[in-house]
């Protein structure tokens, strides 16, 4: 039955269909070297959360000390690269699923 309420946005039902036939509604019972989606999910929230904390206090704090909004935006950005050059490290010891635990 489709969405009647709103014709453009798609009905939730079949979302779950796909997400039943996909087999990925029932990852924590594989007991595989595998991280389940909600590992994968977190962890990477996580990482995403390390990668933008920074460069938005570097942008905020540099917005209040220079009262200038574009080189705020390059000061952030830049420090933002950085960070997600440090997050490669980070990701591979943090993601890495230890074989045989």
């Amino acid at each position: 039955m489709p969405n009647t309420k709103n014709p453009f946005l798609p009905n939730i039902k079949y979302f779950w269909f796909l997400l039943s036939i996909s087999g990925m509604e029932d990852v924590s019972a594989n007991k595989s070297d595998k991280m389940t989606i909600k590992e994968i999910i977190l962890k990477g929230s996580f990482i995403a959360i390390l990668v933008v904390i920074p460069s938005l206090l570097a942008f905020f704090a540099s917005w209040i000390i220079l009262d200038d909004l574009l080189t705020a935006a390059i000061i952030g950005g830049v420090i933002h690269f950085i960070a997600m050059g440090f997050s490669l490290k980070i990701s591979k010891k943090f993601l890495s699923k230890k074989r045989g635990s």
